[in-house]
């Protein structure tokens, strides 16, 4: 089993049973096992946005209990790309990409900060899966990026759950903001898909008004040549 899977399986095994544990025997605290496990998928592919969570959950426990909460996940999302990103590309077709003209300009622009981009990226409210994909599919380092991503992550998770904190955000307030949230990704992902469907049909298009060659089109001296 590569390093990385064994890694994040064992970390995250060691995460359910303190998760389990605090649950049943510390329950004033469950709510942050919840927070625990919701941050591993919203910082990794599924496309769940951590700050309304971050808000909420700020507003009940606090901004250091909340940031310390999900900055652990944070680490095991990290992991999760490397384990499921790097035998994407290197065990593929996608390998193909580092091939082309456009990937090597994009990794020669982010190789040359790739720490300062994976914090910024991490820190701002850009989206992240580029950053991310260019970070496993060039061979940054895993603990390099990890360390990137947590240093940007804390003072955005913290500054989150200060904001829930201080202004005691109403949770139908909240509500609307993971929804927009959402719905914005599940529309940019939809206009995405009609993008590609639109090339797709002019191609098809093309394709079905070339001329057909059959027998009948061509000249019969020209056929028996």
């Amino acid at each position: 089993m590569p390093k990385n899977w064994k890694f994040l399986l064992s970390t995250l095994a060691i995460a359910t049973l303190a998760g389990t544990y605090v649950y049943f025997f510390i329950p004033h605290y469950k709510g942050l096992v919840f927070l625990f496990f919701y941050i591993i998928p919203s910082n990794s592919f599924v496309p769940f946005p951590h700050e309304p969570a971050i808000i909420y959950y700020g507003k009940i426990f606090g901004p250091v209990a909340t940031t310390i909460t999900a900055t652990l996940p944070t680490i095991i999302a990290c992991a999760i790309d490397y384990a499921v990103l790097l035998p994407v590309f290197s065990r593929t077709r996608l390998a193909k990409i580092r091939e082309t003209g456009i990937y090597r300009k994009t990794v020669n622009y982010y190789e040359k900060a790739p720490f300062l981009t994976n914090f910024i990226a991490a820190l701002s409210p850009v989206p992240f899966y580029p950053v991310r994909i260019l970070s496993v599919a060039s061979g940054y380092p895993m603990w390099k990026y990890t360390a990137a991503v947590v240093l940007g992550r804390i003072p955005r998770y913290y500054f989150l759950a200060l904001f829930g904190a201080l202004l005691k955000v109403p949770n139908w307030i909240i509500g609307i903001f993971f929804l927009s949230l959402v719905s914005g990704e599940l529309f940019r992902q939809i206009s995405k898909r009609r993008a590609k469907r639109a090339i797709e049909m002019v191609e098809e298009v093309v394709l079905d008004s070339a001329i057909p060659v059959d027998e009948e089109s061509v000249p019969s001296t020209l056929m028996h040549q």
